[in-house]
């Protein structure tokens, strides 16, 4: 069908005007200098240091897991509040709410110490922070920068569509790892990002998330990880954004921050804070550290610039070759779950073999993404006749206070977010790393896989806990005989107050909801889900 003169008129008009806001928004400066700077040494004296000489024997490694949202933000507290040297932050989202503030009232307040900070964030969020980024690059011992940065700067979404498209390759991959490490010494690794949904602080939403406190030997691999991202040519410093943040806002901003964090923390969710801080504890021996050998696997930076071309140097190139494949059971926990054609092979072989592969994703009532949901949907049937065993986390659970979470005390709905495999009870990996093709390919990822037998049976039991029928749904293939054939179909299966339930469509999903599933899985899009 031949468009009108007028109708190309118009189109050419909405361009030129796209084109013109496009060239009159400002831009980053990257004539910005990059110095480069490297972690402390893990064997500089420090509080920590000595800390932990008493608990994790010199060369081995400790770990604690976080499991509680309160606790999981406690830590990181902790950690900035008793680092004496160095403090080094790697998020794919900082968010500016209640948690996101006390957060950055700590690493102001240990700035004022003399304590060096770096903050790298991913520049996926930042187009309505960046006078907040400034300003904490503004302190002489704060410096930010920024993974990926979009060169034009607007928070005008014609704008920023209009770059994210012409630099599509680019710009559609981003920095999804997460780290918080202290002085060398002690380092939080997992699914969190620093945001209210991820620490138990918002009632509509929670995420059901993992972390993991790292001591000892393997946090110098964490620093050494912080470093390469920091000195890519992927990151940019604060300084080359086109705003400027004075010593009088850096004042205010720091009291307004201190004043904030002392009112949060005599309230409820403050005093709920201090009670979860599970680092006390910790370091005073009286809450043993796992001891375990690790590995930390982690993208390169630079696979954000361009497809890697040798995929044993990515993360799930580096997991497949640590040989930790099972032989008695694979429990796959992946908020995000499309597992693709390699991932359904890994499943079809292992199952050859005997495994026994459980797979813990959310439904799509509780998922936050529906697009990823419906990649999922392809593979369900699939993976059902391969004998997998797939259980999808509900948006509300039944309050049984399991060691989930009780969430009749908590969130009015929830959202699996953590990202977990255990193999065999023996191997147990945390992280950020999504089973699906956007982590594989596209993303940088990091994660611990920790050889802990004691550590994997404490992740299967949480896993388990959530995959009861009082929290999960469980789909099961049906095989039909029909006047044309054999035909499959998915019923889905619960327990609520005791009895059991069968679903011929999605749970608590409603026709609109379920037609627009249809129509998200007729798009092409897998390799970027």
């Amino acid at each position: 069908m031949r468009r009108s003169p007028d109708s190309l008129r118009l189109a050419g008009a909405a361009l030129a005007a796209l084109l013109t806001l496009a060239g009159c928004a400002p831009t980053l400066r990257m004539s910005a200098e990059r110095p480069p700077s490297q972690a402390v040494s893990n064997q500089a004296d420090s509080p920590l240091k000595a800390h932990l000489s008493a608990q994790i024997p010199a060369g081995e490694s400790g770990f604690h897991l976080l499991q509680d949202g309160r606790a999981a933000l406690a830590a990181r507290l902790a950690l900035a509040q008793r680092a004496t040297r160095t403090l080094d932050v790697q998020y794919y989202l900082f968010h500016n709410d209640t948690t996101g503030k006390l957060v950055a009232a700590a690493l102001l307040a240990a700035a004022e110490r003399g304590v060096r900070v770096r903050v790298l964030v991913d520049d996926i969020d930042t187009a309505d922070k960046e006078l907040r980024l400034a300003t904490l690059n503004a302190h002489p011992n704060i410096q930010v920068r920024l993974f990926n940065p979009f060169h034009t700067r607007s928070t005008n979404l014609f704008v920023k569509g209009w770059q994210a498209l012409r630099e599509s390759v680019r710009l559609n991959r981003r920095m999804h790892n997460k780290a918080f490490i202290a002085d060398n010494q002690l380092g939080i690794t997992g699914g969190r990002n620093i945001g209210d949904e991820y620490f138990d602080a918002r009632h509509d939403l929670a995420f059901i998330d993992l972390d993991v406190v790292a001591a000892g030997a393997i946090v110098d691999s964490l620093s050494q990880s912080f470093d390469q991202y920091w000195n890519s040519d992927a990151a940019v410093p604060a300084a080359a954004l086109p705003v400027n943040a004075s010593d009088i806002r850096l004042q205010r901003t720091t009291r307004f921050l201190q004043q904030y964090r002392a009112q949060q923390l005599d309230s409820d969710y403050g005093r709920a804070l201090t009670a979860a801080d599970p680092l006390s504890k910790l370091l005073a021996g009286k809450t043993p550290w796992h001891i375990a050998r690790a590995n930390l696997i982690v993208d390169p930076p630079g696979k954000v610039l361009k497809r890697s071309k040798s995929p044993s140097k990515l993360l799930i190139g580096q997991l497949a070759g640590l040989w930790v494949d099972p032989s008695r059971r694979a429990l796959i926990v992946s908020p995000y779950f499309v597992p693709g054609a390699l991932g359904m092979a890994y499943f079809e072989y292992w199952r050859s073999q005997g495994v026994q592969v459980d797979v813990l994703t959310n439904a799509y009532a509780a998922s936050d993404v529906p697009l990823v949901h419906a990649g999922y949907a392809h593979y369900r049937i699939p993976l059902l006749q391969a004998g997998v065993n797939l259980y999808e986390l509900k948006p509300v659970a039944e309050p049984t206070g399991g060691r989930l979470r009780d969430l009749g005390s908590g969130s009015s709905r929830a959202s699996l977010h953590a990202k977990t495999f255990v193999f065999d009870d023996e191997h147990v990996f945390i992280g950020s790393f999504n089973l699906d093709p956007r982590s594989a390919l596209l993303n940088t990822e990091m994660g611990l896989v920790i050889h802990s037998p004691a550590l994997a049976r404490q992740v299967t039991a949480i896993a388990e806990d959530a995959m009861r029928p009082e929290r999960s749904y469980q789909p099961r293939l049906i095989v039909e005989k029909t006047a044309k054939g054999i035909a499959k179909r998915l019923q889905w299966r619960d327990v609520h107050q005791g009895a059991e339930r069968i679903f011929d469509l999605e749970p608590e999903t409603t026709p609109i909801q379920r037609g627009l599933l249809r129509v998200l899985q007729a798009l092409p899009i897998e390799e970027h889900l």
